[in-house]
């Protein structure tokens, strides 16, 4: 099986995405993340409807799922100018600062987390796949707090072939969500 990539081929993404390398990178990355963001929860964000009675008429309304349970992992060090409006599209998220350089720091940064083996949506974010450490992470996700691949989903910016080789030989269910592959 291979690794489940969805390169996000929107006008608009394709057209921020060729102005990256110009002056306003921070300001790139800020609005190419909220629609690489938009990309990813529009597949994986569950609503419910309600309907409010009034006398004359009825109003419906969608709210997000209490239920369910949404937590970003990512080094916010890096990814600030990306994360920073996220909870515009997400209120109810949770954004947790998580340092992946080796198991210890992913320990530290994950050990009080609660999370709802059933319940929970986890999304792995990054400028940039350049390198394994992100597989440290998924394997300590998997192994440590059982979270099964379906319910971990990876945003990132750009994305390297050969760390996708990688993640998709150990981690082939995953879903990746990219706006460019080099």
């Amino acid at each position: 099986m291979t690794l489940n990539i969805y390169e996000i081929s929107h006008p608009i993404v394709k057209v921020i995405t060729s102005k990256m390398n110009e002056n306003h990178i921070e300001y790139n990355y800020k609005y190419i993340g909220l629609l690489l963001f938009y990309e990813i929860f529009r597949k994986n964000i569950e609503t419910n409807k309600i309907y409010i009675k009034y006398i004359k008429r009825i109003k419906n309304f969608n709210v997000i799922k209490k239920n369910n349970q949404y937590i970003m992992l990512t080094n916010m060090s890096y990814t600030f100018d990306m994360i920073s409006e996220i909870k515009i599209i997400l209120p109810d998220i949770k954004i947790i600062h998580t340092d992946y350089k080796n198991k210890n720091n992913i320990n530290e940064s994950l050990r009080n987390i609660k999370i709802d083996l059933k319940n929970s949506k986890i999304f792995i974010i990054e400028k940039i796949t350049d390198n394994d450490q992100i597989l440290e992470l998924i394997h300590y996700l998997n192994k440590e707090k059982k979270i099964e691949n379906k319910n971990i989903k990876i945003g990132c910016i750009i994305s390297k072939k050969n760390v996708l080789k990688k993640i998709g030989n150990e981690y082939s269910e995953l879903q990746l969500y990219t706006t460019k592959i080099i």
